[in-house]
């Protein structure tokens, strides 16, 4: 047995147990059993322990936020709501579309009975040139996390603003429908995995809606696109958002987008590994 590792996933486990968190019988062996297992190096084995801890962690905090906006005793919209106006009221409110979980409560007015953890955006792959000579000319509202053309292509960018996570992804319309390029982090591997997604029959027009906060013009993803990629994913969390957007969205229009897109396609997809510590650059915020 490997006394360090074995005590190391037990200090661990017992640091949850300190946090709240309900942990399994026998937990400790499954893990080190797992991993022992491995023949990667011990370094690496915990940094997996860390990665797990951390996982863990998080999703029991959320867990218990989220309980707490159930039952109406907390809510971190506004802090959400004043990100997105820093946001508005810089000079990227031309070059950007806010989509995903935000856009049912900013047109409702509703406050959200979950927690809402980021700000998801994208831009024309066109305007990015500009979009990142904004970003790097207000350092006091915009952090860089990861912007992907320093190890790839253009899949946007991750950014923090008031200490949430803002995402930017690209996307651009062709003949053949809408054209999305994002990536996703992979801290256990150190890594950003890309992916280019093409939405056939999605154009333009479609899929945003124009929306005015505090005077400033700002376009959404209109709500029936919304809605339908909440009812695709199917997520405890979508299906909180799709009772909100089944308020709000144009009945006909919505029957039209179904009607007119086809399943997406994955066009491309890679795995960039980085020549920094990904885990220390998320720390670092």
């Amino acid at each position: 047995m490997d006394d360090k590792l074995y005590n190391y996933i037990k200090t661990k486990i017992e640091e949850l147990e300190r946090e709240g968190v309900s942990i399994p019988e026998g937990i400790i062996e499954k893990i080190y059993n797992s991993l022992s297992k491995e023949t990667c190096s011990l370094e690496e084995k915990i940094k997996r322990v860390d990665y797990l801890y951390q996982n863990v962690l998080d999703n029991n905090k959320r867990k218990m936020l989220d309980e707490k906006v159930k039952k109406g005793e907390y809510s971190n919209f506004d802090e959400i709501k004043e990100v997105i106006n820093k946001i508005v009221h810089s000079e990227l409110a031309p070059y950007i579309s806010i989509y995903g979980s935000n856009v049912p409560y900013l047109l409702s007015g509703e406050n959200p009975k979950r927690v809402i953890g980021d700000v998801d955006m994208v831009a024309n792959a066109e305007d990015m040139t500009k979009v990142r000579e904004i970003i790097k000319n207000n350092p006091n509202i915009f952090k860089v996390i990861i912007d992907s053309t320093d190890y790839t292509d253009d899949y946007g960018m991750e950014l923090q603003v008031n200490g949430i996570d803002v995402s930017i992804f690209t996307h651009e319309h062709t003949n053949e429908g809408r054209i999305v390029r994002n990536f996703t982090e992979n801290i256990l591997a150190n890594s950003i995995d890309t992916k280019s997604i093409l939405f056939p029959g999605i154009y333009d027009e479609e899929t945003t809606v124009d929306f005015n906060i505090d005077g400033v013009n700002i376009k959404l993803e209109c709500p029936e696109y919304v809605y339908i990629q909440k009812s695709a994913a199917k997520r405890e969390k979508d299906k909180i958002d799709m009772k909100v957007l089944e308020r709000i969205v144009d009945k006909e229009k919505l029957e039209n987008i179904k009607n007119n897109s086809k399943i997406p396609k994955v066009l491309e997809s890679s795995s960039v590994i980085l020549n920094q510590d990904l885990k220390q650059i998320k720390n670092n915020y």
